[in-house]
């Protein structure tokens, strides 16, 4: 393995160069929709609908070992196939809710009840369509080698795929241009690989949409079915959910409409035995059915006010392919990847590829302290701490808790739990709804130089010591007969200052990056 060289470039940190470089980047954002909305004028005012800023990036790509970049482009398929079979598992789904989480964690619990009572009912809909996200960092060996460690593998909400894509080419536009020329002999085109994430997500919805027509073919309906995007009301990150709805009515010809919950309570309705979904247009007002429903919320017990857990019923039991559906959602869990964890679990699902699948697997342990690695995770998490990550059920960013934050938020379980006990509610023990994690051992004293919305500065700011996430893109649709199409292809690169915990970029923690294979 190639060892990573220092980073960036010291040419590039000197004043002229930095300041000329930065404002072709800005401007290159602004111009191509590498953009947010920007920031409200008051807390907890809705961001404005005319103004728009640049996304957070860096001014060039950061090197990345390309075996690794390679193994986790070989990996992602392996992933597609095995969350679909654990999403078609429904012992699988019960034994890791039922067991802890569904009694410590209510957001859980009620995704959980939505995902009993329409498989009680009986399922309208057994095709399931998954856009995913296979997140990665880098783990440095005692003998100064590296391996490729799984943080997370996302299945709802997968995001910026879109906007990554615009970096890349922003990347590659500063390379043409030279902005770059004479930095580093490994800065060039053959090392900044393309990326396709935008396409991949966009043709994932579109299989989805075009299997549901294809339904469609014998039956007299002549209505023509829409994708449905549920977004959140005072969503930033707009643009790069409209990028998708894009290709895939220029490119595919699937037309999007977006709405929130709220918008959907009432005007979305079930018609007929088949649980046909309707809605609403927004500009003819004439009822339209819905082919896809797509989750660009939901993932989170803040999307859930008024009567949107009503909303979220109606989609799973509607006739309409949900991506996810709340079985896909339940198995893309911390709990979940856990137990895959776990010896013979993993070898179930995916059979002798389960080797290589388990080179990528980080340490975990259930937090149960009446199972024997429930015991040893508490043990470990008060005696080194430092070494690990506390993690919850979950997504979005800024929910973990990190090393020497670890025991006394244990001492403040476990000081709700006797509170509860005394009440003579559930005996669970509270710390059951997390995971323990052993923190991965990123390459230090690698930086980049950091763009933002905002910096006072014409020179984009130098940051020292940074650590770089690598997320692949996959797309799966598939029933319990077929699998029907899988795809992987595009990337996620999310550089953040070492000092910084978390990692999410919408939440403020990240910059959107790009790889320069090394």
């Amino acid at each position: 393995m190639t060892p990573l060289p220092p980073w960036p470039p010291h040419e590039l940190v000197e004043d002229a160069r930095n300041a000329s470089v930065t404002s072709d980047a800005r401007d290159y954002a602004l111009s191509h929709g590498l953009v947010y909305r920007a920031l409200p004028a008051k807390k907890g005012e809705d961001p404005p609908q005319d103004t728009t800023i640049h996304a957070p990036l860096t001014l060039l790509p950061t090197p990345f070992p390309r075996c690794l970049y390679d193994r986790a482009v070989e990996l992602q398929p392996l992933y597609n196939k095995l969350y679909a079979r654990l999403a078609l598992d429904t012992e699988f789904i019960r034994s890791i809710m039922e067991d802890s989480v569904v009694h410590v964690d209510d957001f859980q619990a009620r995704l959980y009840h939505i995902w009993r009572t329409v498989l009680d009912e009986g399922l309208s809909q057994t095709t399931q369509s998954g856009l995913f996200r296979s997140d990665y960092l880098m783990h440095t060996l005692p003998d100064g080698g590296m391996e490729l460690k799984q943080v997370e593998f996302n299945t709802i909400s997968a995001s910026f795929g879109p906007l990554c894509t615009r970096a890349s080419a922003m990347h590659h536009f500063l390379l043409n241009k030279g902005g770059y020329e004479a930095l580093h002999p490994a800065l060039v085109k053959e090392n900044m690989p393309a990326n396709h994430a935008l396409e991949t997500l966009a043709a994932g919805l579109a299989d989805a949409h075009n299997h549901y027509i294809e339904e469609l073919r014998n039956q007299t309906r002549t209505l023509k079915p829409v994708v449905l995007f549920i977004v959140q009301g005072n969503e930033r990150n707009t643009f790069d959910q409209r990028a998708i709805e894009m290709v895939l009515m220029e490119k595919h010809g699937v037309p999007v409409i977006r709405a929130t919950f709220e918008q959907l309570a009432g005007t979305a309705s079930l018609h007929g035995n088949e649980r046909i979904l309707m809605i609403q247009s927004p500009v003819s007002h004439a009822p339209v059915e819905v082919s896809t429903v797509y989750f660009r919320s939901g993932y989170s017990p803040e999307d859930y006010t008024g009567a949107a857990w009503d909303t979220r019923l109606m989609l799973e039991r509607s006739h309409a392919i949900k991506c996810p559906t709340i079985a896909l959602q339940l198995v893309g869990s911390k709990k979940a990847q856990q137990v895959l964890v776990e010896p013979g679990v993993l070898e179930k699902y995916i059979g002798s590829d389960a080797d290589l699948m388990r080179l990528s697997f980080a340490e975990m342990w259930p937090m149960d302290p009446k199972t024997e690695l429930g015991k040893e995770a508490h043990r470990l998490a008060r005696t080194h701490p430092e070494n690990y990550v506390l993690k919850p059920q979950r997504e979005g960013g800024g929910h973990n808790i990190y090393k020497e934050d670890i025991p006394p938020a244990l001492d403040a379980m476990e000081k709700r739990d006797k509170e509860r006990k005394a009440r003579g509610e559930d005996g669970v023990k509270e710390c059951e709804a997390y995971i323990l994690m052993s923190l991965i051992n990123t390459p230090p004293d690698r930086g980049n130089l950091f763009l933002r919305a905002g910096q006072s500065s014409a020179h984009a700011e130098l940051v020292r010591d940074t650590v770089s996430e690598l997320g692949i893109y996959g797309t799966v649709l598939f029933s319990p007969d077929d699998m029907t199409k899988s795809r992987s292809g595009g990337f996620l690169l999310r550089t953040k200052s070492r000092e910084s915990n978390e990692g999410g970029v919408a939440v403020g923690y990240s910059v959107i990056d790009t790889p320069l294979l090394v």
